[in-house]
């Protein structure tokens, strides 16, 4: 209950038993003040009963008519309603509520109106589903997260080559781009998949579902990261220890291409969590699998039939040091936005009420739709 109430689950108990009894169970239990009978229930009007549901948590002696009311009531406020019930008669509000759950001991009625079927009857299962959730979700958000970042870098800097006569518009080569998706990005998504997420996700409200996954803030942030990234490759290009070439190796263009392959995994590494920071464990976990397309990067740079097909060439001890401090740019950037972002979110205490709200869910996904 307590894991639910700081995951911003506004929780309520209607039952048939006295409200007296109930009102009892639900002080033990953390429930919100307030108890009402289904007489007094139904007495409310209901413009009164939507004024005063805030301060109400637990009905007693409910029909099914009361239940289904209280299901709309809470869904004519904008918020996501889950109803649990085993009997006949929680068959129709099951159906009403956005997530009907049906006890696995309950009736067959009920398990064919409800959306879920809770086998072993544990609300505890039910706030652990969520957390899984949340996290398949945020997994989803930082794959999207990653990847925009990377194509955006990359057509940024083809973009930016051809406007500018850069190397005669190739900012890189077609087998270096191949190269990069096939033995960086790819293994990256490796990075994120095997996270384990956010600890703290359940002590975040929950999210507006209004908001789309790639709203306006959120495609901001990939623009902001890919042209970090984008800047970050691009220096060598313009300002590198030779001219770039597109007929044979030069040290400018595999800097570029050095710069764009480590400067991938620092986006997976950082990016696979937000707005917590990618820097807390397991990041050891994270850092030796980035290590596998880090070595990639310098195979192209070392071995001669990677060097003929990519047309890199060896770089210097400091070149290396150029191109290190290039990619880190980009993991700085996202840590110190989330950082940010994080100093300006409210701490994880507010009522449950206060914090179920859509505005409050709006705060939050200001910053990126988690």
């Amino acid at each position: 209950m307590r894991i639910a109430l700081r995951a911003g689950i506004d929780v309520r108990m209607i039952t048939g038993d006295y409200a007296v009894t109930a009102k009892a169970i639900g002080a033990t239990l953390g429930l919100g003040a307030g108890a009402i009978s289904g007489r007094e229930l139904r007495e409310l009007s209901d413009d009164d009963l939507a004024r005063r549901l805030p301060e109400l948590h637990v009905f007693g002696r409910v029909s099914p008519e009361d239940k289904l009311r209280l299901a709309r009531s809470l869904q004519a406020q904008g918020l996501i309603v889950a109803m649990t019930g085993d009997a006949v008669n929680d068959a129709a509000a099951l159906k009403q509520a956005d997530i009907g759950v049906a006890m696995g001991s309950g009736s067959e009625v009920t398990k064919q109106a409800a959306r879920m079927i809770l086998t072993d009857d544990n609300f505890g299962t039910l706030v652990h589903a969520i957390e899984i959730g949340r996290r398949v979700y945020e997994k989803i958000v930082a794959y999207v997260r990653y990847q925009m970042t990377q194509l955006l870098a990359l057509v940024l800097l083809f973009v930016a080559a051809t406007a500018f006569n850069i190397n005669d518009g190739v900012a890189l080569t077609p087998s270096m781009v191949l190269y990069l998706f096939f033995f960086a990005t790819a293994i990256g998504v490796v990075i994120i998949a095997v996270d384990p997420g956010d600890p703290q996700v359940m002590n975040r409200p929950p999210r507006d579902p209004k908001v789309p996954l790639t709203n306006r803030t959120t495609v901001l942030y990939w623009l902001l990261y890919a042209s970090v990234l984008f800047v970050a490759a691009l220096i060598p290009l313009v300002a590198g220890p030779d001219q770039p070439r597109t007929d044979g190796p030069s040290a400018a263009m595999t800097m570029a291409f050095v710069v764009m392959g480590l400067g991938t995994v620092g986006n997976a590494l950082t990016n696979r969590r937000d707005p917590a920071s990618g820097l807390l464990p397991p990041i050891l976990k994270a850092v030796a699998i980035g290590l596998i397309p880090a070595g990639f990067v310098v195979l192209a740079t070392r071995l001669d039939f990677l060097q003929n097909s990519l047309l890199t060439q060896p770089l210097t001890g400091l070149q290396w040091l150029a191109c290190i401090g290039l990619a880190l740019l980009l993991p700085v950037v996202v840590e110190i936005t989330k950082a940010i972002r994080r100093g300006r979110l409210a701490p994880a205490t507010l009522d449950a009420r206060q914090a179920v709200e859509p505005a409050r869910a709006r705060l939050v996904l200001g910053g990126e739709s988690t």
